[in-house]
């Protein structure tokens, strides 16, 4: 290539170089028609933002949920924030007018609630937050909600409760979890306000060390409107007040950590919770879980014709992880007219029988709904199931669920299915979980026998009872209406 061709290239390049050189000022004025081309497209394109907001308020203005008027909305938003409690601050943020309306609706700042979303280390946030919803609450109604394990020591909760103090006549739910009596003690101080409007009240004192300590009572004087307790390896001695429109009592030892409630037992004195039962008329539910009755031998039951205990109204009795001996002691020493519903589950690392249930059955008039769970049924612990049924004609519904064992064997359902006279000639509905020699011809059986005779079974449930076979499953459901497998 020869010098001329060489020279020729670097103009080339020079000249390239400059065109792209950002530093190089193009000397040649724009003209005026593209400047005036891009002012009016700045202008169309302003002009299509505007309608396009513009667009967007129309169909705003014209959406349906802006047509339900303030009232209603403010409605739905108590509802939906009394199931969630932080959807308050989703509701905040969707627009101008959500938020005025969530600020002048009392009760959606009404919950005052201490839990693993503040985590630990937090109190004076939290205490921050709370004056902030105690001012916006105004006068409706409160629910607290205090776990005191994000708390790091007792002065925080002394501060809070401090706070809270003057607002508790207006709590209709209060909810405390504590680590040990002295720290219920600083609640216990700050309570002489709670009861008038309460409804709702859950006590916890943790299990660690709290056995050795002198329990306090939180609760005194009227509750006309509390209808629902629960004491969580909390003695009864805590509430000493009246009850009059009590629906519900729980006594359980621990829920935080299953695993542990089979392994130790609650203490409860016998002739308090007969006291409790007899002075409130209204109540309905009863739960007692890992739980032993502790007598003073004072008791009635140690006369010679003891005297029942009344419970007229309840209808639904549970029983989780008790002896059989509690259990009899239970319910020998009550009066059930309107009994509808008794579960039982029982602890299946004891090898507990079912002794006790033929010794009630003549106090039971009222019992349509019978569930039993981890009791072992199988061999000769089945004859006191089978006597207690034959007693128990009106039962309309059956469940039996996790046998010890995994077996319940044949022989309960040869009786179902054999009559008459029938074992449980209304029974309607069975459930069945857990059972591992159920194959489903036993089922079959019974659903065809009964059938012929005019006493169909109507609903069948299967849990987890991996080896019923399918195609048998299939006559069974045309022979019973409702068959749910899961």
């Amino acid at each position: 290539m020869d010098l001329a061709t060489w020279d020729d290239i670097h103009a080339v390049r020079a000249i390239t170089d400059d065109e792209v050189d950002p530093n190089t000022i193009d000397p040649r004025p724009t003209p005026p028609e593209v400047v005036s081309i891009d002012e009016r497209v700045a202008e169309l394109e302003a002009e299509l933002a505007s309608l396009r907001i513009r667009r967007k308020e129309i169909l705003a203005s014209q959406a349906l949920i802006d047509r339900v008027p303030p009232e209603v909305l403010a409605r739905v938003f108590e509802l939906g924030v009394h199931h969630h409690h932080h959807l308050l601050y989703t509701l905040s943020l969707v627009s101008r007018k959500w938020r005025r309306l969530a600020l002048d609706t009392p009760a959606l700042w009404s919950y005052v609630k201490l839990d693993y979303h503040w985590g630990y280390s937090r109190s004076a946030q939290f205490q921050a937050k709370m004056r902030l919803y105690l001012q916006r609450s105004a006068a409706a109604k409160l629910l607290v909600d205090l776990d005191c394990r994000y708390l790091d020591v007792a002065p925080e909760l002394r501060a809070i409760m401090a706070e809270l103090a003057p607002h508790l006549a207006r709590c209709f739910s209060f909810r405390v979890s504590v680590p040990d009596w002295e720290w219920m003690g600083v609640v216990r101080a700050h309570c002489g306000e709670l009861g008038p409007a309460l409804e709702d009240l859950y006590l916890r004192v943790d299990p660690a060390d709290t056995e050795d300590q002198t329990p306090c009572t939180l609760l005194r004087g009227a509750c006309p409107r509390l209808r629902t307790i629960v004491l969580e390896h909390t003695p009864l001695a805590a509430i000493r007040a009246d009850l009059p429109a009590l629906r519900k009592l729980h006594l359980i030892r621990d829920q935080r950590y299953v695993s542990s409630s089979s392994s130790s037992r609650i203490g409860i004195s016998f002739s308090e919770l007969m006291s409790l039962l007899a002075g409130t008329p209204t109540l309905q539910t009863l739960l007692v879980q890992s739980a032993t009755f502790l007598l003073s031998g004072a008791e009635p039951i140690f006369d010679a014709a003891p005297a029942l205990t009344p419970i007229p109204a309840l209808t639904t009795l549970s029983f989780h992880f008790l002896e059989s001996t509690n259990l009899a002691l239970f319910l020998s020493s009550t009066s059930l007219p309107a009994l509808h519903t008794l579960q039982v589950q029982m602890d299946g690392a004891a090898d507990e029988t079912m002794t006790w249930l033929p010794l009630v059955t003549a106090r039971l008039p009222s019992l349509r709904h019978l569930d039993l769970r981890a009791c072992t049924l199988d061999g000769v612990h089945l004859a006191p199931l089978v006597r207690a049924l034959h007693a128990l004609p009106q039962v309309t519904a059956l469940g039996l669920s996790s046998p010890p064992s995994g077996v319940l064997g044949t022989k309960l359902f040869d009786l179902l299915a054999a009559g008459p006279p029938w074992l449980l000639p209304r029974l309607e509905a069975l459930a069945l979980q857990a059972c591992r020699d159920l194959s489903g011809h036993e089922l079959l059986r019974v659903a065809g026998a009964r059938a012929a005779a005019g006493r169909e079974l109507r609903y069948l449930k299967l849990a987890q009872c991996y080896a019923v076979d399918p195609e048998v499953m299939d006559q069974v459901k045309r022979v019973v209406p409702v068959v749910y497998m899961c």
